[in-house]
């Protein structure tokens, strides 16, 4: 039976030293250097479908644990109205209620030698509406604070950063930029945290902009990458304390929900499953443990190292590595004959190979 389940980790994060992101999928952007850049909360939120607790056959992605992007981000913000950001976007797959629409031309090395890409912006209460943004090219959405109209524009602290700016695109003269939404201050923040990407499109947003962005906006919210699909990355000043509709949803929808140490991008997800079975109280969740067991030989049963009893445990390593050594000299003791005494009788043969 396929059990669909929801990760979940709150965690502090350092802009300077963000760490890696899902192997192979995604990565930071190589960020310019900053000073006294104040850590952040943030909330990894991916999913997986499997059959058994070695979550050998797993399913990385939200879209795996029966909900897809939108129906999290409408549960945790309980409606509340979401800005979407698109940077680098498809020019034929502008939603037709966007705003801010900017068309340039993109010229790097190891790529076409010119494309049209673009920036647009989109207000999105509904789940719906999320998916639309994502189906055309947002990977971005933040919740708008009340000062948001009245952020100033960005100031060259250092020779790098005044570098970036100087780099940074003009905002189209247009009556549908000045109605936009988001500020020309938090867009500039918006444009230095995900418009330095290169042809290798791993690379996407530039994490030391994010604490500096969260002093103008509630909350951003970045759709990062799992194994096989979406997940998503929740960035505040404060804890998000709105985890509990999650669980909430999780149960309304019998799904099982999973705390992770780390990133579920980043995690084993057999690991977390023994966890959550060591620490499952029948009792509390209404039922047993819902994830089968998998039996003994499975590809991954051996790297695991579960506590259910003798039956299921592996043996030591250290009595594996002892096996060859005690195969030789039990060999070794079976061809070897007895010797009787080592006395006098040996002290002949001993001189006459001497002479």
């Amino acid at each position: 039976m396929s059990i669909n389940a929801l990760g979940l980790c709150e965690d502090d994060f350092d802009p300077t030293n963000p760490g890696r992101l899902c192997r192979g999928r995604e990565r930071w952007i190589e960020s310019y250097s900053a000073e006294e850049v104040p850590r952040v909360r943030r909330t990894v939120v991916s999913g997986a479908v499997f059959t058994d607790d070695s979550a050998y056959d797993a399913r990385r992605g939200i879209h795996y644990s029966g909900l897809d992007v939108g129906q999290v981000l409408e549960c945790l913000y309980d409606g509340a109205t979401l800005y979407a950001w698109a940077e680098e976007a498809p020019t034929d797959l502008i939603p037709e209620d966007a705003t801010a629409i900017e068309e340039y031309q993109v010229r790097r090395p190891g790529s076409s030698l010119e494309r049209w890409k673009c920036r647009w912006t989109l207000v999105c209460s509904t789940a719906q509406d999320i998916e639309r943004a994502i189906a055309a090219g947002a990977d971005v959405f933040v919740t708008l604070s009340s000062d948001a109209k009245e952020v100033p524009l960005l100031g060259p602290e250092s020779d790098t950063r005044a570098m970036l700016i100087a780099e940074l695109a003009p905002l189209a003269d247009t009556p549908d930029i000045e109605e936009s939404p988001i500020c020309a201050g938090i867009r500039q923040r918006l444009y230095l945290m995900t418009g330095f990407r290169n042809a290798d499109t791993a690379m996407r947003f530039q994490s030391v902009v994010i604490p500096e962005l969260l002093e103008h906006v509630a909350s951003l919210v970045l759709i990062h990458r799992d194994k096989h699909g979406a997940c998503l990355g929740i960035y505040t000043m404060t804890p998000f304390e709105h985890t509990d509709r999650l669980r909430t949803l999780c149960r309304q929808r019998e799904i099982l929900l999973v705390p992770f140490a780390i990133p579920p991008m980043l995690a084993r997800w057999d690991r977390a499953l023994w966890e959550l079975r060591r620490d499952w109280d029948e009792a509390a969740q209404g039922g047993p443990f819902p994830v089968d067991v998998a039996p003994m030989g499975s590809p991954s049963w051996g790297r695991r190292v579960p506590d259910r009893g003798a039956t299921f445990r592996t043996q030591p390593p250290e009595e594996k590595r002892q096996q060859p050594q005690e195969q030789a000299d039990q060999a070794q003791e079976e061809t070897t004959e007895p010797t009787t005494e080592q006395g006098p009788a040996s002290k002949p043969m001993l001189s006459r190979r001497l002479r």
